[in-house]
């Protein structure tokens, strides 16, 4: 699957998402890195559509991204994933008008599968989701 589309960075190639999200899932096995810079991508490139998670006590500098919430309502669904030590928990969250219609359970590859096909179907639209994944590329 592929998105065509001249935006900066890619200078008109098209986005090949099944390498983006082949590559996503093999960055995910470095997890404190790949949850970082992923939420940090996402969150500089959708803004408010992005809720971000930290852990840390009060005395730490830098506290650690535990959770993203990346929202594609109205039209899409609430992607979750939580970072619980070593693992991750990752949900796919479908509403309509506001009232949970279904609430999966879903593996770290299946949530990254479904950001990368839920940004494609945004960026359609969005010059913000584009940039998002022409962030995650680089």
């Amino acid at each position: 699957m592929t998105i065509s589309g001249s935006g900066p960075g890619n200078g008109g190639d098209p986005l090949d998402l099944d390498m983006l999200a082949a590559t996503l899932r093999a960055d995910a096995g470095d997890g404190d890195t790949f949850f970082e810079v992923l939420a940090a991508k996402l969150a500089d490139a959708l803004g408010d559509r992005v809720e971000l998670r930290r852990e840390g006590g009060r005395f730490r500098k830098e506290k650690r991204v535990s959770g993203i919430t990346v929202d594609f309502a109205p039209a899409g669904p609430t992607l979750d994933a939580e970072r619980q030590k070593t693992a991750y928990v990752c949900r796919i969250r479908r509403c309509v008008r506001g009232i949970v219609v279904s609430n999966a359970d879903v593996s770290l590859a299946e949530w990254v599968d479904a950001l990368v096909k839920n940004l494609s179907d945004e960026a359609e639209r969005s010059e913000a989701a584009r940039a998002a994944l022409e962030g995650l590329v680089t």
